[in-house]
């Protein structure tokens, strides 16, 4: 549906030029919810506006089907208006002064679409507010004021629907509800979709892909459980979800059986591919770390379990969050609260051989 490559984005900033956007490639498949995931300055807005066209790129290949919305070769690039994106703004962006019904009906009036009503009501209805439709903007909730940017965005069935952080202004309780009705809305509509986030939990629950970005550029893109349970960079480990990394070198390696030698002792893994550095950071999520008094309570005894020394613990409501100190590195080991230690302060911790992945030192590089 969507193809982008090689997009460059530089702003003239104080007589010199910065790159937003450093040659950035992707594809988004027909029906697909794609999502660029990144800290704040990465470039991912600057990427959606680019295909949007509120910005121009400096050079790219943008193709939306059949149609070159921008071409550095062909020297053409499609007006805003022509390009059949609906987008929703993380503002909200609603007129204030109409109505609930009005702010939906305004791109088909501006477009002279006919039979008009019916297309509002329908996408009112989709997001739930078909009951509202006489009530004024103002007087909705943030919650109610978003779904009415988004019943806007999908008014006119257009072929790819952006999304610029659109609930990060929303309460965390708020937000939890509208991501779980977004992705069931773009689901019912199989509607091509590209969304913006540095919300982490966000990007997993709504997204088929995740493209993760640094520094204007895409440093991997796979599958929402790939990307955080067997990353292929130093960079998404670090920043989709806690991990706890420690400098190894595999010592010798059998298919995906590996032994890896760490400043705790060596550690077996069972994640280890043709492509795994022989030496760099073997990592591993806090959740996925086993703990108990005794070594024979842990589901493996004999394999990748060290004594530790628990240094602190922080209640954080759905479980407990331990510092745990193996020799000279600490650990962080997340634990459901019924399976949390008390008035204790020795542990055994249990590394499970399919949960922990090499990864390379090097941070840099693309996907």
């Amino acid at each position: 549906m969507l193809k982008v490559e090689g997009l460059w984005k530089t702003y003239t900033v104080d007589g010199g030029e910065i790159p937003a956007v450093r040659g950035v490639d992707f594809t988004v498949e027909t029906g697909e919810f794609f999502t660029l995931l990144g800290p704040s300055g990465c470039g991912k807005s600057t990427t959606l506006r680019c295909i949007a066209g509120l910005e121009v790129p400096n050079s790219a290949e943008i193709t939306l089907g059949e149609i070159d919305l921008f071409s550095s070769r062909q020297r053409r690039s499609v007006p805003i208006h022509k390009r059949n994106i609906g987008m929703v703004f993380q503002s909200y962006a609603i007129w204030p002064h109409m109505s609930v019904y009005d702010n939906v009906d305004f791109p088909l009036k501006v477009k002279s679409v006919p039979d008009r009503r019916d297309k509002v009501m329908r996408a009112l209805e989709l997001v739930g507010l078909h009951h509202l439709e006489d009530r004024s903007a103002t007087d909705l909730s943030g919650g109610q004021q978003q779904r009415v940017a988004i019943a806007r965005a999908i008014v006119m069935d257009v072929d790819l629907l952006l999304f610029d952080e659109p609930l990060s202004n929303l309460d965390s309780k708020l937000r939890i509800q509208m991501r779980f009705e977004l992705r069931q809305l773009q689901k019912q509509l199989g509607i091509t979709s590209i969304y913006v986030t540095h919300d982490q939990e966000e990007a997993m629950v709504l997204s088929d892909r995740v493209a993760v970005m640094d520094d204007g550029n895409i440093v991997e893109i796979g599958k929402s459980q790939d990307i955080y349970l067997e990353p292929r960079k130093l960079f998404t480990a670090k920043f989709v979800g806690q991990s706890n990394l420690l400098l190894g070198e595999v010592v010798s390696a059998d298919g995906a059986n590996a032994t890896v030698k760490t400043a705790i002792g060596q550690i077996a893994t069972e994640t280890h591919n043709s492509t795994a550095p022989s030496e760099g950071f073997l990592m591993i999520r806090p959740e996925h770390i086993p703990m108990s008094w005794t070594k024979e309570d842990l589901p493996s005894a004999d394999v990748n379990v060290f004594e530790g020394t628990i240094v602190s613990e922080t209640f954080t409501g759905k479980l407990m969050d331990y510092r745990i100190r193996v020799g000279e590195v600490t650990f962080e080991v997340q634990t459901p609260l019924r399976h949390a230690l008390q008035n204790e302060n020795r542990v055994f911790i249990h590394l499970p051989p399919e949960r922990c992945v090499m990864l390379p030192k090097d941070t840099s590089g693309t996907s």
